[in-house]
């Protein structure tokens, strides 16, 4: 049942009964040329869907503007495309399903942006899932996925009333857990990702917006 127009947020979940098969599209993302750093990886594309079937649209750069971003706002932002083979997996089509169902937009007629992100850490440094701080991304939905958390800590992901104010949620999400949150009444941040031990971690999420 979708969410009626004038919701926040929302904790939901998805199946992860096949989500150990998006790792190795995790392991193969190329590097955000975009921050200073190595610690966030990135693929990014726009789809709609019909009669199922999710049909990938024409390459386009990702823009966002310099109200909503001010670090990257304004630049013409290229990642490379999904891999096609992600696509048809269980669990990639559990996370839109459950964002295109929750939000009960027309999938066949307004598109959706669905990015691919990893954040690495280590002993040496910590990866920043937000760098540009306490933000909306400038569109109307947002689904922020929780793929797997391999050796971390942090990451906590919040949820804000108004950008001076005190978080309304708080979580660390699990892997099957999603936020779903409108994108034009509340905020959205998460912390800084840091190394459970001596070895390097990750945290592997999905971010779909329309």
């Amino acid at each position: 049942m979708p969410l009626p127009s004038d919701f926040t947020y929302l904790l939901t979940h998805y199946p992860t009964t096949d989500v150990a098969a998006l790792r190795p599209f995790y392991d193969r993302l190329p590097l955000d040329p975009y921050i200073q750093g190595v610690f966030r990886r990135r693929r990014f594309s726009r789809f709609i869907r019909q009669a199922s079937h999710l049909r990938r649209l024409e390459h386009k750069y990702f823009l966002q503007s310099k109200d909503v971003n001010q670090l990257a706002g304004g630049v013409r932002r290229e990642f490379q495309e999904l891999e096609d083979d992600l696509l048809i997996q269980p669990a990639f089509l559990a996370m839109v399903t459950t964002f295109i169902d929750g939000m009960g937009i027309d999938p066949e007629t307004r598109e959706f942006g669905v990015h691919q992100i990893r954040i690495v850490c280590s002993p040496e440094f910590s990866g920043s899932p937000a760098p540009e701080g306490i933000h909306q991304d400038g569109f109307d939905y947002i689904g922020m996925f929780c793929v797997e958390r391999h050796q971390i800590l942090g990451a906590t992901t919040r949820i804000y009333p108004g950008k001076d104010q005190p978080p309304m949620f708080s979580r660390d999400l699990q892997s099957g857990e999603a936020v779903l949150a409108n994108d034009r009444k509340v905020f959205h941040f998460a912390e800084q990702v840091r190394p459970s031990g001596d070895q390097p971690g990750h945290w592997d999420l999905l971010v779909i917006t329309s």
